[in-house]
C-alpha cells in the first residue's frame, strides 16, 4: 500500500494517512490482532485502542450480533414456546444477581430483544413500537444503521409529556438509532370524551397513520405491571386517575396502553371509548409480535399477554421463564 507503511522485520509502526478508526478496526476484528498488538501498529496507547473501537460501534463500521440460537435455552425455551404457542422464545442469560435489579435486569432484556429485532428486520417493512422502560433499553442497545427503506411506526398515541420512555420518544429513539423513517402519532393517547375521539379519528392525518398501524409486519412491545407504584407517561394527567378502577375490576397488565385481565381479555372501564391507537384485536392481526419483558414484578401481567395470544415471540429472563411454566400464577 503505497499510502502507508506495514509493520515489516524491523518493528516500526505502521503510518496511516486515512480514517485511524477504520484502521484500528480493520487489525483488531478482520486480522484478529489483540488491543496491544494493534496500538503498537498504530503508535498509539492500548487506551485510544479502545476508544478507536468504542467509536467505529457507534459509527457502524462493525456491528456486534449475537446468533439467536444462542439466547435459547433449548429445554427451557421449548416448553415455554409449546405452553403459550410461541413461534420463538429467547431466554437471557443469568449474570451474577442482577436479576434481583429490576434496572440491571431491564438493560439486559433490552439488549438480548435488540438482538432479536436486529436478526427480523428486512427491507421495506413496517416496524410497528410501543413505549415503556423496557423499550428505552432496547433502543439504547441498537447499533447505529442506515436503512432508509424501514419504516418506524408509533402504533400507541401520544402522551405529550417530556418522559423519554413516552410512545413517541421511544419510537424516534428507534428510527433514528436504525436510521429509518419515522411516523409519530401525532394524537393524545387518552382524550376526554369518547365524541372527541370519534371527531379525531376522522382526520385524514390519523386516517394516513392508522393505514400504517395496519400494515405492520413486526411489533416489539413491553408489558405493563400494575400495583401502587404504576405511572404513566402521561402528560395530561387522564390516565392515572383511573388505573385504581382498573386494578379493583380485575385488571392483571397493560398491553400497548390497554387494560387486560388474567385471561388476556380487554377489560371496559373509564377509559373505554376514549383511546387512541392500536387496538388488541389490532395487535393480534400482526404476523409478528415481539414482547421483551420480565422480572418479578411482571409475571401476572406477562403471564394474562401470553395467555391472551398477544405474543408470537418472547425475549424473557430465566427465572421469569421458569416461573411461567408453573401452575400457581
Amino acid at each position: 500500500m503505497s499510502d502507508q507503511q506495514t509493520e515489516g522485520s524491523s518493528g516500526g509502526n505502521v503510518k496511516f494517512v486515512e480514517d485511524t478508526t477504520a484502521w484500528a478496526t480493520w487489525l483488531y476484528y478482520a486480522e484478529a490482532r489483540t488491543q496491544a498488538e494493534v496500538a503498537k501498529a498504530l503508535g498509539v496507547s492500548r487506551a485510544s485502542v479502545a476508544n478507536y473501537l468504542a467509536d467505529a460501534r457507534k459509527r457502524g463500521l462493525v456491528t456486534i450480533s449475537l446468533a439467536p440460537g444462542l439466547l435459547e435455552q433449548a429445554d427451557l425455551s421449548k416448553k415455554l414456546a409449546a405452553r403459550f404457542n410461541l413461534k420463538g422464545t429467547f431466554i437471557a442469560p443469568e449474570i451474577g444477581d442482577e436479576d434481583n435489579d429490576p434496572t440491571l435486569l431491564r438493560k439486559r432484556l433490552g439488549i438480548a430483544g435488540a438482538q432479536i429485532l436486529l436478526s427480523r428486520l428486512r427491507k421495506d417493512m413496517t416496524l410497528g413500537v410501543a413505549w415503556g422502560r423496557t423499550m428505552l433499553e432496547l433502543a439504547n442497545a441498537l447499533p447505529e444503521r442506515s436503512q432508509e427503506s424501514l419504516r418506524v411506526v408509533q402504533v400507541s398515541g401520544s402522551s405529550l409529556g417530556d418522559d423519554v420512555t413516552s410512545p413517541e420518544a421511544c419510537t424516534l429513539f428507534i428510527a433514528n438509532r436504525l436510521g429509518a423513517k419515522c411516523h409519530n402519532f401525532h394524537a393524545p393517547a387518552v382524550v376526554t370524551t369518547s365524541d372527541l375521539r370519534t371527531a379525531l379519528l376522522r382526520e385524514p392525518s390519523l386516517r394516513r397513520h392508522f393505514e400504517r398501524v395496519h400494515s405492520c409486519s413486526t411489533v416489539v412491545f413491553g408489558v405493563g405491571e400494575l400495583n401502587d407504584d404504576t405511572r404513566w407517561a402521561d402528560g395530561n394527567n387522564l390516565i392515572q386517575p383511573s388505573v385504581e378502577e382498573y386494578m379493583k375490576a380485575g385488571a392483571a397488565g397493560i398491553v400497548i396502553g390497554r387494560f387486560i385481565d388474567a385471561r388476556g381479555d380487554a377489560l371496559q372501564g373509564p377509559l373505554s371509548g376514549r383511546q387512541i391507537g392500536m387496538e388488541l384485536q389490532d395487535l393480534k392481526a400482526v404476523p409478528e409480535r415481539i414482547c421483551v419483558a420480565g422480572g418479578s414484578e411482571k409475571l401476572q401481567a406477562l403471564h394474562a399477554c401470553l395467555t391472551g395470544g398477544y405474543v408470537t415471540d418472547l425475549v424473557t429472563d430465566k427465572a421469569t421463564a421458569e416461573a411461567l411454566l408453573r401452575e400457581d400464577i
